[in-house]
């Protein structure tokens, strides 16, 4: 009788147990979009992930990458609400800086700009050069890391070192992959020493996955913490800093369905197509911004609910995307929830940046050169 009552008392821890987790991973969120600014650059394709918020002199500014000439960051007071001038740099000479693939602004006096394959962080005061660093020095070649191109690669400063992500230079191939290669680097500001470390976590190692999953690595830092987002996996990584001393935090998305491993496919199947579909039909994660100010760190996924066998090509199923944002409080060490957007409420794929209120995202204007930036807030 009482191996009854126990057997009974376990089967009824489980069921609200599991029911708990299943409860974490789907809470819906109230939530609200307050119009804060809208911008208008002529002539720009008004798209960019370099996009960094800084308080300057008392005033808050936006600092927005040019991705067309790749040779200014745009200035936009956002207290004021009015455009300054821009900062621009040199393609070659003395003070060239080749390309600007992404920046970091420190102080008006130390800026960041990234030349990825250059691999070369340049350190500018305003549109001369301080330093250059290059990024494979000292590295040996299996260790090497590309900074990220068409995303802003360079996440912060920690203890006088640049942190940034990229991409392995290593070919992508065999099962041991994703347990070798690294991802994330830092540049000792003082004596231009490079280090690789943090890499994939234990779920990817020993199996092969898409290979493109190799781009969609995101990064941020908030203090001494670096926060890595991969793919396919429902946990957020927190770093201690440039080591392997990870805790996970769970930041998991209801549309989010689990990806079987690519062990029995070909080198084609891997790096074709089909991993396109698969990866949107299933969902993957993919931004990941942190507010300091706030303690706040959000996280998107990308997903489509519509049946991948319905289109012929990728570029056909691919405007089915939507796109979810998920919220941790990091004071709190808990997972807030998940936001699910509206149709048409904001570009499909929104840009997003932090500032001293918090997460604002992107509507482009059907009407000129413009985007509208809304400041989002909700309640649990």
């Amino acid at each position: 009788m009482n191996n009854r009552i126990l057997l009974l008392s376990l089967i009824l821890f489980g069921l609200v147990f599991f029911s708990c987790q299943e409860e974490e991973k789907t809470k819906p969120l109230s939530y609200q979009l307050t119009h804060a600014f809208r911008l208008v650059v002529e002539d720009h394709p008004l798209r960019t992930w370099s996009l960094q918020t800084q308080v300057i002199e008392g005033e808050e500014k936006l600092f927005f990458g040019d991705v067309r000439k790749k040779d200014n960051i745009k200035v936009f007071n956002m207290d004021k609400k009015e455009w300054e001038e821009p900062i621009r740099f040199e393609k070659e000479g003395p003070d060239g800086i080749g390309t600007m693939n992404g920046f970091y602004v420190h102080t008006m006096d130390s800026i960041f700009v990234v030349n990825s394959f250059g691999w070369e962080v340049h350190l500018m005061n305003g549109s001369k050069k301080v330093r250059t660093y290059n990024t494979k020095k000292g590295i040996p070649a299996m260790d090497q890391i590309t900074p990220f191109t068409t995303n802003n690669a360079i996440s912060g400063i920690i203890n006088g070192k640049l942190i940034f992500y990229g991409f392995p230079e290593v070919p992508y191939q065999g099962r041991d992959y994703h347990n070798r290669v690294k991802i994330a680097q830092t540049i000792d500001l003082k004596t231009g020493e490079n280090k690789v470390e943090i890499g994939y976590p234990k779920e990817y190692h020993n199996h092969l996955w898409p290979g493109l999953i190799v781009i969609m690595n995101e990064q941020s830092v908030v203090g001494d913490k670096i926060y890595m987002n991969y793919p396919f996996s429902d946990s957020v990584y927190e770093f201690d800093g440039i080591s392997n001393r990870a805790k996970p935090l769970f930041l998991g998305s209801t549309y989010k369905k689990k990806i079987i491993n690519y062990d029995d496919k070909s080198t084609q199947e891997i790096n074709g197509e089909g991993t396109y579909f698969e990866v949107l039909s299933k969902g993957a994660y993919t931004d990941i911004l942190a507010d300091e100010i706030n303690s706040h760190l959000y996280r998107t996924i990308s997903y489509s609910k519509s049946d991948p066998s319905s289109f012929s090509t990728y570029s056909e199923f691919k405007p089915t995307a939507e796109r979810n944002l998920l919220i941790y409080d990091l004071d709190r060490d808990t997972f807030i929830g998940e936001i699910d957007f509206q149709e048409d409420e904001l570009d499909r794929i929104p840009m997003m940046f932090v500032g001293k209120k918090g997460l604002y995202l992107s509507k482009m204007s059907r009407e000129e050169e413009a985007v509208d930036f809304y400041l989002l807030s909700w309640e649990e």
